[in-house]
């Protein structure tokens, strides 16, 4: 084993354009799912290197570190069943900063476990491809820790880009990734009417999309929340079809159509601030827009074709505090490699 390393990995954070939602398994599995998914300027960087002592594991994670010798007492969960599925159990210090918050709706911890993925294969000298990065981060997130979520996050991080994926299976496996056959000015017209803003809200996804799932259950045949995911995954076909033919601003309307669908799934969607917000956004000019994730907080997305200044200053008034972003096209990198 080598003596010394260092290792960072890049990895996007993603927004979601289409059919948000349909990708949780509990759905997915028994109705099938269909997204769009794109990754965005927004990273989560991991460092992996060697300490001078090889039998210790040293974790630096937010505002948290750790210094252990057993990789079962690693405190921080998805660095723990990353390091056990890698096969990477001593002698290793992983430390992790992003240009985002935990919870803001961006799929961070998607990114998080394909970056910490990444940099430890890359580590071992053991080629992986992009899609099994994000299947194997998926394993861990929902079968090892349990998570009532979908596989979006991890392939889309993995993968970067703007991307079509499809479920259609009992196993809720991904069948189907594409390229979106979306012209380049229709990117640059999207990237351009695209606004994002910091709602300072820290939200739980897990909590939001248990919360769906427990409603569903309670009338298998006949919910509100099924009905909506129906409705979602509807939507998203038609977004697909509004991008490839270059008509963004129907893609902007759709926003504001998918928000409303997507407030009846939990009542944990929404606040009453959240909601106020918005309806300043689309009084000031947005055709539509949405909390980014599950909902509750987070980061909003708005499309704003005309007055963008005007708008930003509205958004300020309010509160909300405005991020720039670009797409990104590469997805999971590694930016350094001294190994």
């Amino acid at each position: 084993m080598r003596q010394r390393a260092t290792i960072i990995t890049q990895t996007p954070m993603r927004i979601t354009l289409g059919g948000g939602g349909t990708d949780v398994l509990w759905y997915s599995k028994k109705y099938g799912g269909a997204w769009i998914s794109a990754t965005i300027d927004k990273y989560v960087f991991v460092t992996l290197n060697l300490p001078e002592d090889k039998n210790i594991i040293r974790i630096a994670h937010g505002d948290k570190a750790a210094f252990v010798s057993d990789v079962n007492d690693v405190p921080n969960e998805i660095i723990r069943e990353c390091m056990k599925l890698a096969g990477v159990t001593s002698g290793i210090e992983i430390s992790t900063v992003a240009d985002a918050s935990a919870r803001s709706g961006l799929g961070g911890s998607g990114a998080f476990e394909v970056g910490v993925l990444n940099a430890l294969y890359t580590y071992l000298r053991k080629p992986v491809s992009p899609v099994q990065l994000g299947k194997e981060a998926c394993h861990i997130e929902i079968e090892r820790m349990g998570k009532s979520i979908g596989p979006q996050d991890q392939y889309i991080v993995s993968l970067g880009g703007i991307k079509y994926f499809e479920i259609n299976n009992p196993n809720g496996e991904v069948d189907k990734i594409e390229d979106l056959a979306i012209s380049s000015h229709a990117v640059s017209e999207l990237e351009h009417n695209l606004l994002y803003f910091r709602t300072g809200i820290m939200r739980d996804a897990n909590s939001v999309l248990l919360d769906q799932k427990k409603t569903s259950e309670l009338k298998p045949d006949h919910n509100e929340v099924v009905e909506s995911l129906h409705e979602i995954k509807e939507l998203g076909q038609k977004v697909k079809r509004y991008l490839e033919k270059g008509d963004i601003d129907a893609f902007g309307k759709s926003l504001d159509t998918h928000w409303l669908i997507k407030k009846r799934l939990s009542k944990k969607v929404s606040t009453s601030q959240i909601d106020t917000w918005y309806a300043e956004a689309m009084k000031a000019g947005a055709l539509g827009g949405k909390i980014m994730g599950a909902g509750g907080g987070g980061w909003f997305m708005f499309y704003v074709p005309r007055n963008k200044q005007q708008f930003r200053e509205r958004m300020a008034q309010v509160g909300l505090e405005e991020k720039k972003c670009r797409f990104d096209w590469e997805g999971t990198k590694v930016i350094i490699n001294l190994s």
